[in-house]
Parts: structure tokens; C-alpha cells; sequence
């Protein structure tokens, strides 16, 4: 089968592997779709500490049962696939800490999304394989998870009805914040971004959307909130002084989460008196726990209509070098690859 493989920074090449064989509680899943995540970009552009030369990229998956030696599942149902999964043993998930699970990539969907083929180890197929409603196609349903990342930032910021909530950053994740935050309750919803595009879909998601370009974000939070601050801040692009500047946004009281991943190099300067006096809480999510999964696919089910305008292209396995080159650009907004 064909796959893609990580070689190092800028460059990916197409590679023949075994055909993944399966055991016991397993399932092996024909690939018909995979979206490229920011992380993907990230590791072709310049590498990942995480993310080792030959790793097959790519973890937002969906597929057909191609064989199966689990108990419920068929051949030819069609399905979403979590890429990993909590143990629920660890002290961690003790304390429903999933995402910090001592053992969260013990069981791991091989060889990775940008492939034909998919094993899916039988801790996933317990707690994060999911059927894929017929009215989702392949690619729509390659969104579960990253509204699943999106809904694990949410839930950690405690976003509930009648939060002012601002979201910096006009990418994938940030549009998928957007939308989910009606869902939430949040109002006003704000968005701030750079690109002209995506600020203009922006708009039919959020009350209001600012250009960064054009307008001074400071000054335009404080007219909206009369001086009052934001209640609760979304950090969803991976820049040391956009965190920096979401900490002066936020109100007394209010919550600031690190959404997006900054380079490991990155430091920020914090005003520990904004912690101390004003009582702003910085927290930070990564990924996704496996009830999060589930409120995805709900939620894609709920309202197909605005999450396919996301998907603003597509490719085959040996467009993907491109693809992440375009995404650098912020060409588009989400490109997902058809794989069968």
C-alpha cells in the first residue's frame, strides 16, 4: 500500500508498505479520506520534537471497514477513526485528565492517516471508532477531529451563555471555534485575523470579526466591552506575542487558553499582577479526549452546512507536498486528501 512518509523538514515522499494485518479486537480500515492538520504543515515545515523522520503523517481519519476481528463491527461500514485513545487507568485518567494520559499513544492507529490502509488497534475500536452517518461524506467527516480538539479548548475555558469570547486566529481551528460557540451560548462572539477570505466566512459564524490588518485589536476591545475586557480568550494561532497580547485582552476573572502550539523555542513574558490581582486564569489544551469524539460527530451531524465551507480543497496522496506548502500560505482554509 502506499503511504507518505515525514523524511525531515521539507520533504515527504510516497513509500510502498505492508499492508497492515490485524488481530483479535482489531479492525483494518480502508482510507478514502484524511485532513491535513496544522501539525502536519508544522512538522514539513520545520520539523516537530514529537514527530520522528518516517512517521506516516496524518490523524483525521475516515474510512471502510476493510476487515475486522471485533466483536459488532462489519466489513463496509463506514467509519471515523480517533487516532488515539486514553488508557481510563493512569492517575490522569483517574481524574479525567485524559489528554495527559501516561500511556495516550501506547495504542496508536498505524501506520497514520496519509495511507491506504489503517490499523486500528482494539483499545481505539472501544472507545474511538465511530460509525460515519451516510449523509457525511468521506471528507466532511475527516472535520471530527479537529472539532474535537476544538471542543476540549471550550469545555477547559468553561465558555457558557452570555461569555463574551474571543477567538485570535482565522484558521481551520479558530472558524471551528467560531461555530461551535453558538452551541455554547457565548455572545458577543469575536474573531481577529489576518485574512481577508476567511474573515469574510468568519462573519456568518461570529457577531463580529476584526482584521488585525486594518484595526488595532486592543482599541476595538475595549470599545466593544467598555473597557471591560474579554471573558474568556481563545489563542488559536501559535505566536508567542499573540499570547503575550491576549493576556492585556481578557477581563478580571477571565480565562486565557493556549490553543494553538507555539515553537518549542517560544517564551512569553506574563504580568504576574494580571494573575495575582486581576485573578486571569492561563491554561493551555492539546488534543482531544474520546467523549469529545463523540460530541464532534454529533455536532458535524447537527450542522453539515457550515463545516464543509471549510474544506476549501482537495488532494490525492501525491498532492499533500504542496498542500502543506500552500497551508503555510494560508491558502484556502482546509484541505483534506482523498485516499481511495
Amino acid at each position: 500500500m502506499k503511504v507518505l512518509k515525514y523524511i525531515e523538514p521539507r520533504r515527504v515522499e510516497i513509500r510502498e508498505l505492508e499492508r497492515p494485518s490485524i488481530q483479535a479486537g482489531e479492525v483494518l480500515v480502508q482510507l478514502h479520506a484524511c485532513g491535513v492538520c496544522a501539525t502536519d504543515v508544522k512538522t514539513f515545515m520545520r520539523g516537530h520534537p514529537h514527530i520522528k523522520p518516517g512517521t506516516v503523517l496524518g490523524h483525521e481519519m475516515t474510512g471502510i471497514i476493510a476487515e475486522s476481528q471485533a466483536e459488532g463491527w462489519q466489513i463496509g461500514e463506514r467509519v471515523v477513526v480517533a487516532p488515539y485513545v486514553p488508557c481510563e487507568d493512569c492517575r490522569y485518567c483517574a481524574r479525567g485528565q485524559f489528554t495527559l494520559c501516561e500511556k495516550l499513544f501506547e495504542a496508536y492507529a498505524e501506520p497514520g492517516g496519509f495511507s491506504e490502509f489503517l490499523r486500528v488497534p482494539q483499545r481505539i475500536v472501544q472507545k474511538g471508532l465511530f460509525r460515519l452517518p451516510a449523509e457525511i461524506d468521506f471528507a466532511l467527516g475527516s472535520l471530527v477531529e479537529p472539532i474535537a480538539c476544538s471542543y476540549h479548548g471550550l469545555e477547559a475555558l468553561r465558555l457558557g451563555r452570555n461569555d463574551s469570547f474571543l477567538i485570535i486566529g482565522d484558521g481551520p481551528m479558530g472558524l471551528i471555534q467560531a461555530i461551535l460557540a453558538r452551541e455554547f451560548g457565548a455572545s458577543p462572539v469575536v474573531l481577529a485575523g489576518l485574512t481577508p477570505s476567511r474573515l469574510e466566512l468568519a462573519a456568518q459564524f461570529a457577531d463580529r470579526v476584526i482584521d488585525v490588518s486594518k484595526q488595532n485589536l486592543r482599541d476595538e476591545i475595549k470599545t466593544l466591552t467598555n473597557d471591560a475586557g474579554i471573558d474568556k480568550v481563545m489563542v488559536s494561532v501559535g505566536q508567542a506575542q499573540v499570547a503575550e497580547d491576549a493576556l492585556a485582552l481578557v477581563r478580571r476573572g477571565g480565562v486565557v487558553n493556549l490553543f494553538a502550539g507555539l515553537p518549542s523555542s517560544s517564551r512569553i513574558s506574563v504580568d504576574p499582577g494580571r494573575i495575582h490581582y486581576d485573578q486571569v486564569t492561563l491554561i493551555g489544551t492539546f488534543g482531544f479526549a474520546h467523549t469529545h469524539f463523540a460530541l464532534a460527530l454529533r455536532a458535524l451531524m447537527h450542522n453539515p452546512s457550515d463545516f464543509a465551507q471549510l474544506i476549501t480543497a482537495t488532494v490525492r496522496l501525491d498532492g499533500l507536498e504542496k498542500a502543506f506548502i500552500d497551508s503555510a500560505q494560508y491558502a484556502g482554509i482546509k484541505t483534506v486528501a482523498i485516499l481511495a
